[in-house]
């Protein structure tokens, strides 16, 4: 699988961040007549070039990654160190969110992690790239898991999932990972 990357800063105004994939996608492929739509999902495509190409977008805090591919393709990325413990800070219960959101296999290997934050954004990431992959969504983590007892799955249902070096000033705070075909 061939694939670009391009880094952003995120901003909070829609419109804005969509100009900043359009602008990606021309200079990417020096078309002016390619086109990034929406499907009734939120997932991304798009129209205008004389061969198939695939798009994915993630954003994560204030990073923005967008990636082209010449196969499909879905990214997420999150900060991880939004997921850390901080007595300060009162955090969201991760073990409940996996035990709603994820599968049995999954929510105990975030009740059995020793930073439950971290090990349930481990398991978020992947599934959300997956998920972004197939274009289902949120409703559709149930029926799929990416750990197989204390380690992650190099595939899901065939598709391979694996993180993806994305290099910018502060980016080892990031996790960002890729599902696609190779």
């Amino acid at each position: 699988m061939a694939i670009k990357t391009f880094i952003f800063e995120n901003i909070s105004d829609k419109e804005k961040r969509h100009a900043q994939v359009q602008s990606a996608l021309r200079e990417y492929t020096g078309i002016d007549s390619a086109e990034v739509y929406y499907n009734n999902r939120g997932k991304p495509f798009i129209k205008g070039l004389p061969e198939e190409m695939y798009i994915s977008v993630t954003t994560a805090d204030e990073v923005m990654v967008v990636v082209f591919s010449d196969k499909p393709v879905g990214i997420d990325g999150e900060r991880l160190t939004r997921f850390e413990n901080d007595a300060r800070e009162k955090k969201p219960d991760y073990i409940s969110l996996a035990e709603r959101f994820f599968t049995g296999e999954e929510a105990e290997y975030v009740r059995e992690g020793s930073v439950e934050g971290e090990q349930f954004a481990n398991v978020w990431v992947r599934k959300e790239a997956y998920v972004k992959y197939t274009g289902k969504g949120l409703s559709d983590f149930a029926n799929f898991s990416v750990v197989d007892g204390s380690k992650f799955l190099s595939k899901v249902n065939g598709v391979p999932i694996k993180k993806l070096n994305v290099v910018f000033p502060g980016s080892n705070d990031y996790l960002f990972i890729i599902a696609g075909e190779n």
